[in-house]
């Protein structure tokens, strides 16, 4: 078999802290595994200008992380660049055996995760990549609900070229992927895949509402992996995952979360690997 490479990138745009709590999690749940050079990790920045970035850069430093700036700064752009940060990293690297996405508000607590999704994505030839189950959704929603998340709710949905829309047209959310902590294998059947769909989101204009809808970051690109026979299942890793701080959404505010967040970068920066600092979420 040929040797094991995980290229796994964390994309940042002012979630510094959050980002820093998911790499020093990252890390120190994965630290053989970095020194055996298994496993590179790479902060992706979308140009932030936040408080907590100068942390960042230091613990990048001190943890040995790559960090590179993105080519899309967020702050310039005029839709969502989060798929094509993730397209632009995946074709950099075509040696790595695997591609691990991860988003800035995850937290590992489970030593080694990415062995076990390893061993879950090779138990089946025709799964192209495995996502982690998101702590609170498998203990508040039951086993599985990390999956599809809000595949098949209905969305009114807007699209126009040149012209305001006149009028919105119904679709459905898609099943997708989820890219908080997804690992894919890096295949050329992936690869084509991102280089010619790409990994962002996409909308699908249909009179027909069960084929319109939208497909969120990854959703394309499941879509079109599911053509070639190949699907996405749940591992068995489970991690923390804070959603929503990149955004204010009133009911679920991120006060509470960057507090809980600076919590344990406290305890993590002084070397505690307590359950204050590394507790699921």
């Amino acid at each position: 078999m040929a040797a094991t490479l995980v290229e796994a990138c964390i994309v940042n745009h002012n979630s510094s802290e959050f980002t820093e709590l998911a790499l020093r999690t990252l890390v120190a749940t994965h630290d053989s595994r970095m020194k055996g050079g298994e496993l590179r990790i790479t902060v992706l920045d979308n140009h932030s200008t936040d408080d907590g970035l100068a942390d960042l850069r230091a613990a990048t430093q001190d943890l040995a992380v790559a960090w590179e700036l993105s080519p899309w700064p967020a702050a310039e752009s005029a839709v969502n660049s989060h798929g094509d940060v993730l397209r632009a990293f995946a074709l950099a690297h075509e040696d790595a055996s695997h591609l691990w996405f991860l988003d800035c508000d995850v937290t590992f607590t489970q030593p080694d995760c990415l062995g076990v999704m390893l061993a879950d994505l090779a138990a089946e030839p025709d799964l192209w990549a495995v996502q982690a189950r998101f702590h609170w959704l498998e203990q508040h929603q039951g086993p599985g609900a990390s999956l599809d998340i809000w595949a098949g709710r209905r969305h009114e949905l807007w699209a126009s070229i040149g012209l305001p829309p006149a009028r919105s047209f119904p679709g459905v959310h898609k099943r997708r992927c989820h890219p908080a902590c997804t690992l894919i294998a890096n295949t050329p059947v992936f690869r084509r895949v991102a280089d010619i769909i790409g990994l962002s989101a996409g909308l699908i204009l249909s009179v027909d509402e069960r084929f319109a809808g939208f497909a969120d970051t990854l959703g394309p690109a499941s879509l079109a992996l599911e053509t070639h026979g190949l699907r996405y299942a749940l591992s068995d890793a489970v991690v923390g995952h804070y959603h929503g701080v990149t955004y204010h959404d009133p009911a679920n505010p991120v006060d509470t979360k960057r507090a809980e967040c600076r919590q344990r970068l406290t305890a993590l920066r002084a070397g505690s690997d307590s359950s204050t600092s590394l507790r699921p979420r």
